[in-house]
């Protein structure tokens, strides 16, 4: 009798990685890194698209994702909840302030 061998199939999250790394870091800086247009990493995006293939690829070779598990030990609750919330701040994305210009022009009261 033959056994096969099979591997869970991580293409999923490999495919949600890549995304999520071209979000985070903008489709125009990664065009403007790699040489193309951004309207090409738009389209890399599509479904069937090259970044679906290339997660296809990266787990046929054996590209592995890190772990991401986390194991603390010796700490208080209160202690975990400061960690997870400073570790929030790293996970997601910092947000650009909008770059308004305030000066006097810009500033009318009128009282009456």
């Amino acid at each position: 009798m033959e056994s096969k061998v099979t591997r869970k199939s991580n293409v999923k999250q490999i495919e949600a990685r890549l995304r999520n790394a071209i979000q985070m870091h903008s489709g125009v800086k990664i065009a403007e890194a790699v040489g193309l247009s951004s309207a090409q990493i738009t389209r890399w995006q599509y479904d069937n698209g090259v970044i679906e293939k290339m997660a296809r690829l990266l787990d046929f070779i054996g590209y592995d994702s890190p772990n991401q598990d986390l194991v603390i030990t010796n700490i208080s609750v209160d202690e975990i909840r400061k960690l997870i919330d400073m570790l929030e701040h790293l996970r997601l994305p910092k947000k650009r302030a909008s770059k308004a210009v305030t000066n006097e022009a810009q500033i009318n009261f009128r009282f009456e």
